[in-house]
């Protein structure tokens, strides 16, 4: 097992912290509520077990699966439940799955009580190399994704590599297109190497997939510990983001699952940059050769383009009604906070729908 420590967080990397026998113990809670969704269920199971086996009285609330469970509706639901428990301040979370569990989990405990403890367990690859690492916690609104949420810094998030066997294919391609991005933003080093181990990475090996999740993870918690709450350089990790929230609501989070919106996002931000003349062809044609051979699209069809341009209208990095993005220089290297002119927005978004 390896350990990233990030500000007041500690992550935790290894084979077996959440399917082997011995697991990871949390600490001691007055009580905990163990919440997940059915497709997690022994996971869940798990950690239920090692958490009585440490003193802490558990209740389990098991959700149904997908993007509409994280809503207001769903958190206010959370908030009533733990109530009824009696759950108090010195009361724990654990949150047992993918990326919705983990930032539903993380926004119900920053905001009960003022903020209760909070335990992250990601099943998934788009889970253990981003949506539960950082502190950054969301539910979704109908006009956009993730414009309620709060900076709230898990007390620990265990990632289990071994654990992405069982993941559905297309969920576990989508997570590549959060690692594709640690690499374009961070780590041209990472880009080659997931190139050289394509085999390894679509065939799920345990040796190659536990340095893939701790290489990213560790790249996002340097950024992250330089500026927790976006300022500044954490924008680098929207690369792909702004045109692929805006995707994913124009298609009411049925469409794309969001990984794929990422790595749509990826292409089309990446035609933004070579438009403007930061980023050379070369950049855009590489970066579509390595989503390709993850098997991530780099179009998507039937996506009303008016839907999409209201979406990034509500974007949160938006400056005085601007979209800002992140766009690529060179592998490895990406700009923050640049205006793109509406048109050439839109002519990226006819390209990547076409």
């Amino acid at each position: 097992m390896r350990e990233i420590p990030l500000l007041t967080s500690r992550i935790h990397v290894g084979a077996g912290l959440l399917a082997g026998p011995e697991g990871a113990i949390p600490t001691p809670a007055t009580a905990g509520c163990i919440l997940t969704d059915q497709n997690c269920l022994p996971y869940a199971k798990a950690v239920e077990r090692r958490a009585k086996a440490a003193g802490i009285p558990t209740h389990r609330v098991v959700l149904p699966s997908g993007e509409g469970q994280k809503s207001m509706a769903s958190a206010a639901r959370l908030h009533q439940h733990l109530a009824r428990a009696g759950m108090d301040r010195k009361s724990a979370v654990f949150a047992v799955g993918g990326g919705v569990i983990t930032d539903l989990g993380g926004f119900v405990a920053s905001t009960y009580m003022r903020g209760i403890r909070v335990y992250l367990y990601p099943t998934t690859l788009l889970g253990q190399v981003d949506a539960a690492i950082g502190g950054k916690t969301a539910v979704n609104l109908p006009q956009g994704k993730n414009l309620v949420g709060t900076f709230y810094q898990p007390a620990a998030v265990f990632c289990d590599p071994e654990v992405l066997r069982t993941l559905p294919p297309r969920e576990y391609v989508s997570g590549l297109g959060e690692v594709v991005k640690y690499g374009m933003i961070r780590d041209a080093a990472l880009f080659d190497t997931i190139g050289r181990n394509i085999e390894g990475i679509r065939s799920r090996d345990p040796q190659v997939l536990d340095e893939i999740v701790y290489r990213c993870i560790a790249i996002k918690a340097d950024v992250v510990t330089q500026d927790e709450r976006e300022s500044g350089e954490r924008a680098i990790l929207n690369y792909g983001h702004t045109i692929g929230h805006a995707l994913e609501a124009a298609g009411g989070y049925k469409v794309l699952q969001h990984g794929e919106a990422v790595s749509i996002g990826m292409e089309a931000e990446a035609i933004l940059s070579m438009e403007l003349g930061i980023a050379p062809l070369e950049l855009l044609a590489a970066q579509n050769k390595l989503l390709k051979l993850c098997g991530l699209p780099t179009r998507v069809k039937r996506m009303p383009e008016k839907k999409v341009m209201a979406a990034l209208k509500l974007d949160k990095k938006n400056v005085s009604g601007k979209t800002r993005f992140v766009l690529p220089e060179s592998i490895g290297k990406v700009r923050w906070g640049v205006e793109v002119p509406s048109d050439l927005i839109a002519a990226a978004l006819r390209t990547i729908t076409a």
